[in-house]
């Protein structure tokens, strides 16, 4: 499972109009597996499952076209608490 983040440079979720790079993380089993960070989104080798993003006003209709799930951190803003909120399905999904 791979989670697309777009982050700033505090390694924060920013939207996706300010961010200055993009982390993935890997999960598996429940724990970060890998976590890798890059400058463009287009970088990422990842198959990406989900993006995460700030707010529903963000562009996100490529990533629907690209098949990717949509997730809203309506109040967590590092990895962690991203990762961790995922984990207990505490992230709200943009279903269109």
């Amino acid at each position: 499972m791979n989670i697309l983040i777009p982050i700033n440079d505090e390694k924060k979720l920013c939207s996706m109009e300010n961010n200055s790079s993009w982390a993935v993380a890997t999960l598996d089993e429940g724990l970060t597996k890998n976590l890798s960070f890059y400058k463009t989104r287009e970088e990422a080798n990842e198959i990406i499952d989900y993006v995460v993003v700030i707010s529903k006003d963000e562009f996100v209709s490529d990533f629907f076209i690209e098949g990717i799930g949509i997730l809203i951190a309506p109040m967590q803003r590092t990895i962690e608490e991203i990762v961790e909120a995922y984990m207990f399905r505490e992230l709200h999904e943009v279903t269109s």
